[in-house]
């Protein structure tokens, strides 16, 4: 069975306006500055406590802050998202056709669990690989390596596909020796894209990816 590794913010939805929100309101309880916004349009994907690091926060105000924010987020800003457009559709036809789909993301476990149920996707995830809000499986490594252990996937490398939209994703597919797909739509630039292997422009583009991939693995 292959087995698809699916990031969820950028990837399968459009979570940036509630992680946005979230953020200021956590740089305001900090008396932090906000950025500019070619900063703040680049927070959603990375471990929140690196992004805060990211602007200027020590290592104790990084931990307060994800805090607050993760305090904040959970009281709504999470819901403020949305699906990209065949994303659930192309989960369901992935499932029809034999795959192993799961999630890796750097998205906190019950708000990604949260999310997927909202949309409708959490149907076709065969296991919710997903970081912890409060644990040390924050990194995208450490989230794939926990999807690798607790589906006895380690050396089945060449049979595993990462989709996501940032260069974490695709570098921590790399450790792994796992190649990878960018998503175009999501929050990446065209250099985290060269990245990975395949980049796709749109969900029809990622389903014949993951075809032609499938076919040659």
């Amino acid at each position: 069975m292959k087995t698809l590794l699916i990031d969820v913010d950028g990837t399968l939805i459009d979570s940036y306006p509630g992680i946005r929100a979230s953020f200021l309101h956590t740089l305001d309880a900090m008396g932090h500055p906000h950025p500019g916004e070619d900063i703040l349009s680049r927070i959603a994907g990375p471990p929140m406590e690196q992004t805060m690091r990211a602007v200027g926060m020590t290592p104790d105000e990084a931990h307060q802050a994800v805090e607050i924010y993760l305090r904040h987020y959970g009281e709504g800003s999470w819901a403020n998202a949305e699906p990209y457009p065949g994303m659930r559709e192309l989960l369901a036809r992935w499932k029809e056709k034999g795959f192993q789909v799961c999630t890796a993301t750097s998205k906190g476990e019950h708000f990604a669990r949260q999310s997927l149920e909202l949309y409708g996707m959490i149907d076709f995830i065969d296991f919710l690989g997903a970081a912890e809000e409060n644990g040390p499986r924050r990194s995208k490594e450490s989230v794939i390596a926990h999807v690798l252990d607790s589906l006895a996937l380690r050396g089945t490398q060449p049979d595993i596909l990462m989709i996501g939209d940032r260069i974490h994703d695709f570098d921590g597919a790399a450790t792994f020796g796992i190649d990878a797909v960018a998503c175009a739509w999501g929050y990446g630039d065209a250099d985290e894209h060269a990245k990975a292997r395949w980049t796709a422009t749109n969900t029809r583009h990622l389903e014949d990816i993951v075809d032609e991939w499938n076919e040659q693995s």
